[in-house]
């Protein structure tokens, strides 16, 4: 008894009433959303509303934005010192039996003072005199200097007024007592006419979390304010709240010492929660599965749909907007949730928004142009969108990122639609990854969707799996791995296994389809390394399928001297690509994606540089590179080659048939090797050279010299790319003065060699020499050189042709060298060399 005595005490003093009784469809009622004429008593600044000084600012007695009941606008008044708000409402009671007046009010903070706002009502017949019954409204300090909740005030119309057809209500707002400044005060969904009693008990109509440690209960009428903070009053799963308060007169917010369990299911026990006229709640039990709210992973609200570039004069409205879509399981709240372009950043309105929903990020002094399209939120300083490309994120109120998205002017595939007001729009919001390459024109009638699904909207299945494009050790402790598309994150040191074992200081995106992974020491160079990788997925959950385990190393930076040019084709089947040919000299891996193909122009200056690569290229050591426009057609054409070394360029420099020069330089442009050729160093019994390539012999012995070129062999398809050539001199010399390599050959290339190839090595500098082959019977039948200043080493070759150039019989011939040095000293040596046929 002493509970519900208390209970209606205190909605005697407050004059309070629930805002759930129903008003007659006859009743005047005003919400003050519509705009204030700026004009004074005696003219009404709205229908039936009369004030003593009305203002456009936030002063004296003006419209007061989202300080209302939900936000909504209000009327507010400022007492000052020089200044008491008066309104007087002119009010119909024609065909009322008993009727009232009702509104909701609360006092706002302003500045440091103490006075309260004192607000006064009376009553009279007419709206210019006798206004009597002057009371004031609650009491002298119902409306202190603080940022109070809204409260509902109900006052009954005086029984000598009972009769009139037409009444007026004076409400006064004074600057009351105290020092400093006075409270403003503000009025809400002021309500005039007959109400249905509420005999109806409170029901709760929602239970969610509200942050990690809260929930949130909302009822369908509004609440007693004592009872319903009663900490008592709730258990969750048996627990109590530590802290319960009301707001918004019908929301209960619980709050607990731990935080609660995402996805855990919980039982909520509440009872004994009268409403504003005593109907107490029935004992209730909910049953509900806890989200936090304001925890919204990543890829959970996605920017949608982006109009960076309006125009005037089309069906949508010519405002910017970016609209955000919720994918995720649960409703969450934007409080302290940020949005930003590259050059600002804004914190939006504390909003829920439900899976599935959309909303309309705006400019405030344009949101209405947008409303009729859905959900929109205002934002006060519009972060401007640049009409040629910029980066949006979302991120959530400890900064992590739950979205991003980056456009240009390319991102409409053509001016038209660039410049012609249409937005961009993504295709599948339940992406896992960022959809910058994804984003694609609106091709609504209307150039956009704002607020309902996208006109490209596609969740057609991705069930590709990714690839792994490349590898690069792109430093001693560091590995980039880039795939076909973009890879989910959730990934560790525990998807990656090497061996030999390496510690992994840490694994992380660098790009959506690139990985970077950190080592904690330094890799060995030229030590092959085997990385298994398991575990990865693409962000549509297809998986990284591993063949085998990647091979990767620490290569060394080619210098000048390490790679040469090694095979050039440069008159290829009609239709097939050229190539040119380097090798690896060394026992080193090496680096050469920064190298360079040239020529020469007519003034013999280096002409038409073209870079090898952007993505790493690492030669084995004594390992051969193709460079080509086309590897695939190349493997064709010589399927001896089909597991070469290849690497696809762009363009080659021009490499003309009739003959030029073939420069390589290395990363910083320096000549690094380079070859003259033409379609004389081809084999003098070549019918055709079309298709055959010509191969470097040795590389002990410079490109210039050319006698160190040669056709490939017929019997390795005419051309070697990505692998060793079929013509080489190999080996170490064995100790003659003269060597013959090979004794035996066919100049037609039925077996073996076409050629064959004589070197010297004379230990010392100055020696004349003369090397010409003799029949077996003493005719001279080839001079390979005469009288020629010779070097340390060297070394010529022969085709079996005589001097006129025709092949010669198989047989025996002789080899003879005759050698001179400054002292005199003359050295014969005879050598055998056999020509063979086909049998």
């Amino acid at each position: 008894m002493c509970v519900v005595r208390l209970f209606f005490i205190w909605q005697m003093l407050f004059f309070a009433v629930s805002d759930t009784l129903q008003a007659e469809p006859t009743n005047q009622i005003q919400d003050f959303e519509s705009g204030f004429t700026i004009i004074n008593y005696p003219n009404e600044f709205l229908p039936g509303w009369y004030g003593n000084e009305i203002r456009g600012s936030s002063s004296r007695i003006y419209q007061a934005n989202s300080l209302g009941r939900n936000k909504s606008k209000a009327l507010a008044f400022q007492p000052i010192s020089t200044f008491d708000g008066e309104v007087i409402i002119r009010l119909s009671a024609q065909d009322l039996t008993d009727p009232k007046v009702r509104f909701w009010a609360r006092s706002v903070k302003n500045g440091s003072g103490d006075r309260p706002a004192q607000v006064f009502y009376s009553w009279s017949r007419s709206l210019d005199r006798d206004y009597s019954g002057r009371e004031i409204l609650g009491g002298a300090n119902e409306f202190v200097n603080e940022d109070q909740e809204f409260r509902l005030f109900q006052l009954a119309l005086p029984d000598e007024f009972s009769e009139e057809d037409e009444i007026f209500l004076r409400l006064e707002i004074r600057y009351g007592p105290g020092s400093g400044t006075s409270a403003k005060w503000l009025m809400d969904d002021f309500a005039f006419g007959e109400f249905v009693v509420d005999k109806t008990s409170p029901k709760v109509a929602s239970v969610r979390g509200y942050d990690e440690r809260e929930l949130e209960i909302r009822f369908d009428e509004a609440l007693d304010p004592v009872f319903s903070e009663f900490l008592i009053n709730y258990r969750l799963d048996g627990q109590e709240p530590s802290e319960v308060r009301l707001k918004a007169d019908s929301s209960v917010y619980l709050s607990f010492g731990e935080k609660l369990e995402t996805g855990k299911s919980f039982e909520l026990e509440v009872s004994q929660i009268p409403d504003l006229e005593g109907n107490f709640l029935k004992d209730t039990l909910i049953s509900f599965q806890f989200f936090d709210p304001t925890f919204i992973p990543h890829k959970t609200l996605v920017i949608n749909e982006i109009m960076p570039s309006p125009k005037a004069d089309l069906d949508l409205p010519n405002v910017e907007y970016v609209e955000i879509f919720h994918a995720g399981e649960y409703a969450v709240r934007l409080e302290d949730v940020t949005y930003s372009n590259s050059r600002l950043t804004v914190v939006l309105q504390d909003e829920w928004i439900q899976p599935r929903e959309f909303l309309i990020l705006t400019p405030e002094n344009q949101a209405t142009l947008l409303r009729g399209y859905g959900e929109v939120i205002p934002i006060k300083t519009w972060p401007t969108l640049l009409n040629s490309g910029d980066q949006l994120n979302l991120k959530d109120d400890q900064g992590n990122l739950i979205d991003m998205i980056s456009y240009s002017t390319s991102s409409w595939g053509g001016s038209e639609f660039a410049n012609g007001g249409y937005s961009l729009e993504v295709a599948n919001p339940f992406y896992a990854c960022e959809q910058t390459d994804l984003l694609r024109p609106s091709i609504d009638p209307l150039r956009g969707t704002p607020g309902r699904q996208n006109s490209v909207f596609d969740l057609s299945a991705d069930e590709n799996s990714p690839v792994l494009n490349s590898f690069e050790v792109t430093s001693a402790k560091s590995l980039l791995l880039t795939f076909s598309k973009p890879i989910l994150t959730g990934f560790d040191q525990s998807n990656f296994v090497f061996e030999p074992s390496l510690e992994i200081d840490s694994v992380f995106h660098v790009g959506s389809n690139q990985i970077q992974i950190l080592f904690s020491e330094e890799l060995t160079a030229n030590t092959i390394y085997k990385l298994s990788v398991n575990g990865l997925m693409d962000c549509s959950g297809n998986e990284y399928l591993e063949t085998k385990p990647l091979q990767l190393v620490l290569p060394a930076q080619a210098k000048i001297g390490d790679v040469l040019i090694n095979e050039l084709l440069f008159n290829p089947k009609t239709g097939s690509p050229k190539f040119v040919e380097v090798v690896n000299v060394t026992e080193n891996y090496l680096e050469v994606k920064n190298w360079k193909l040239a020529n020469l122009d007519d003034d013999g200056e280096i002409d038409q540089v073209k870079k090898l690569s952007e993505i790493p290229i690492i030669i084995p050591p004594k390992g051969f590179l193709a460079i080509t426009t086309n590897p695939d057609m190349l493997k064709l054409d010589f399927p001896k080659s089909a597991f070469g070394n290849f690497v696809k360029i762009t363009n080659l420099p021009s490499y003309p048939i009739a003959g030029g020069a073939v420069v390589l330089l290395d990363s910083v442009g320096a000549v690094a090797d380079s070859f003259d050729y033409s379609e004389d160093l081809h084999h003098p019994l070549l019918r055709d050279s079309k298709g055959v390539s010509l191969e470097r012999l040795s590389i002990e012995s410079p490109a210039s010299l050319s006698a160190n070129w040669h056709s490939a062999s017929a019997i390795e398809e005419y051309a070697t790319p990505g692998r060793k050539n079929s013509q080489v001199i190999s080996g170490e010399f064995e100790g003659d003065l003269i060597q013959i390599d090979p004794g035996v050959f066919d100049p037609e290339g039925s077996n073996g060699n076409t050629f064959t190839t004589i070197r010297y090595e004379l230990g010392q500098p100055g020696w004349v020499g003369s090397f010409r082959i003799f029949s077996t019977t003493g005719q001279l039948v080839q001079v390979l050189t005469q009288n020629q200043l010779l070097g340390v080493s060297g070394f010529f070759t022969w085709t079996g042709t005589d001097g006129q150039g025709k092949i010669s019989r198989p047989g025996y011939y002789i080899l003879l060298v005759e050698l001179y040095d400054l002292s005199g000293q003359v050295r014969t040596i005879r050598k055998t060399i056999v020509i063979a046929t086909k049998l």
